[in-house]
């Protein structure tokens, strides 16, 4: 798992998970710290490189494509930006499942 300075603040229950789209279609692997819904998905906490690989650098969400099922070509999610200024996907409920690891 990625080295977070702030997991004790968030009370250490970081997890991994696998995203699937409701079809079955493997999305990409996935850090989720703390509890809580998952709402959007940052790209600093992608683990798989299918999606943030060293070919694809976005720096503005005008940039980044829609998050969507190779499979089915279902839109999952869209990009966003974070008050903080953190890239991320805005998932949409009901289109995906998540597995834990």
């Amino acid at each position: 798992m990625k080295r977070d300075i702030y997991l004790k603040r968030r009370g250490g229950k970081a997890r991994l998970f696998k995203m699937f789209c409701m079809c079955g279609g493997y999305l990409f692997l996935y850090q989720k710290d703390g509890d809580g819904q998952l709402k959007r998905c940052y790209l600093n906490r992608i683990m798989d490189t299918t999606l943030t690989g060293k070919e694809k650098v976005w720096r503005e969400e005008k940039e980044m494509p829609n998050l969507t099922c190779t499979k089915c070509t279902t839109v999952i999610g869209s990009p966003t930006k974070h008050n903080d200024g953190r890239l991320a996907f805005r998932l949409r409920p009901g289109l995906w499942r998540k597995e834990v690891v």
